[in-house]
């Protein structure tokens, strides 16, 4: 007991003020769609530059003018960004988070984190349009057509003057989701909260399992120096009564699966160069995998519209309808982003090919980056824009978000490049502190109940 006893301390005194970082920064991480996460910045003059280049990644979409190529628009999660002329700085024109942006005749549409804004006069102002206060996660347009998605879920068809003419949240049949998975998918699913249950109950008990890990590391910070003075200071007594009323409560146990999945997974992700060929070609089947891979109903990460034809893509590819109500699978493969121009329908892949659809068959689209967000044209030529396009001038800014703040302290980058090692060791210790802790949790109430 004694053993025990000592082993969790000094594996929570040596693990806690990593663990608090890890639980902090991944419960923010999860909800990206919070805009604070994006107004609140940092100088760049107290950052690394390791996080200061996240901040690349916030763009997700961009957009050349056909009639004046000078004309540019960059739209991301830190808003809407508009250069006038080649030689112009960019100034930001929205300050909402931004997912997509498509053109329709001479309005412009952006799908924000409060609904559907539109502008008329290319960029300079927007207003709502639609959806109002709805995180709008993908959107399409199509002559006087505009299909927008509804926080992955809900599937919204309007016309240009912001009526909505169809509403409806898309079911797949259970034969069209009967698909194996990488290992590697399914373990950045369930670490980034999307790969156990739907009605956004992953997400919750990784949200849950991050608290409770930050409770129970500042609770046993307290318990460990008010032990350490009991002696000095008598009137700890009480509150260290209190503290480990808290730090061995029941409820902790609801918490505890979920945090190992996320020290593997997590483990998994730190190293995922390491493990890559074992991740990508161990499989896992559709008989076994969790129950949200049967429904997917909370998982159209793009859609299109185009003559008539609707498509959706999620993890397992790219699906069509004509109805709404009827899909059929077209092509397999994570659909990250998808859009059209003329009767092409360009699909950039997450861990699969990038790929085209037209007149109902499908080719690997060559020369184009991995996970690319749009495609656009400078004289005449047809580019891809990705986070890792170079040759692009972006918008500069003399502060970081938040976001790219936090996500810099989660995987370690903010300290060294080196610091990954120390997120594993912290993750075996607080396997350590998992099972040492069960244990004496259970020691505690075996002998409690023996005495009632």
């Amino acid at each position: 007991m004694f053993k025990l006893k000592k082993i969790h301390k000094y594996a929570g005194v040596t693990s806690g003020i990593v663990l608090i970082i890890l639980s902090i920064s991944g419960f923010f991480l999860n909800h990206d769609n919070w805009k604070f996460l994006y107004t609140i910045t940092l100088p760049n003059t107290v950052l690394p530059q390791t996080t200061i280049v996240k901040d690349t990644r916030l763009l997700n979409d961009y957009y050349v003018s056909k009639e004046d190529s000078s004309k540019k628009l960059f739209c991301g999660f830190r808003g809407v960004q508009i250069q006038e002329n080649t030689n112009a700085p960019y100034k930001t024109t929205l300050d909402l988070p931004c997912y997509a942006m498509v053109t329709s005749k001479q309005n412009y549409f952006v799908a924000t984190t409060e609904g559907i804004y539109i502008s008329k006069n290319r960029g300079k102002t927007w207003n709502p349009f639609a959806l109002e206060g709805n995180v709008i996660t993908a959107l399409s347009s199509d002559n006087d057509k505009i299909l927008a998605v509804i926080d992955k879920k809900t599937l919204v068809l309007l016309n240009s003057h912001a009526k909505v003419e169809s509403k409806t949240d898309v079911v797949l049949k259970k034969e069209l989701l009967e698909h194996n998975i990488s290992l590697g998918r399914l373990v950045r699913d369930v670490h980034y909260g999307r790969g156990l249950f739907d009605d956004g109950l992953s997400l919750l008990w990784n949200d849950i399992s991050a608290l409770w890990l930050i409770l129970l590391a500042v609770t046993g910070y307290l318990l460990w120096y008010m032990i350490g003075k009991i002696r000095v200071k008598k009137s700890y007594k009480k509150p260290i009564g209190m503290l480990l009323k808290i730090h061995i409560s029941s409820w902790v146990l609801v918490a505890v699966l979920p945090l190992v999945f996320l020290v593997i997974t997590g483990i998994f992700l730190d190293h995922s160069k390491f493990f890559s060929s074992f991740l990508h070609k161990t499989k896992v089947s559709y008989k076994i995998l969790p129950p949200v891979y049967s429904t997917l109903k909370e998982d159209i990460w793009s859609a299109d519209i185009h003559n008539g034809v609707y498509r959706i893509g999620n993890r397992y590819g790219v699906y069509k309808s004509t109805d709404l109500k009827n899909w059929v699978l077209e092509s397999k493969g994570f659909a990250y982003k998808m859009m059209h121009d003329k009767d092409i329908v360009y699909v950039s892949g997450m861990g699969a090919s990038n790929r085209i659809l037209r007149d109902n068959t499908q080719s690997i689209l060559e020369r184009s980056p991995h996970m690319f967000k749009s495609i656009y044209f400078e004289s005449n030529k047809q580019l891809f824009f990705s986070s890792s396009s170079i040759d692009l001038k972006r918008p500069k800014y003399t502060d970081t978000t938040l976001y790219s703040f936090l996500l810099s302290l989660h995987d370690g980058t903010f300290f060294a490049s080196w610091w990954v090692f120390i997120n594993d060791i912290v993750s075996v210790l607080l396997l350590v502190l998992l099972y040492t802790g069960l244990r004496l949790w259970y020691r505690y109430t075996k002998r409690k109940f023996t005495l009632c």
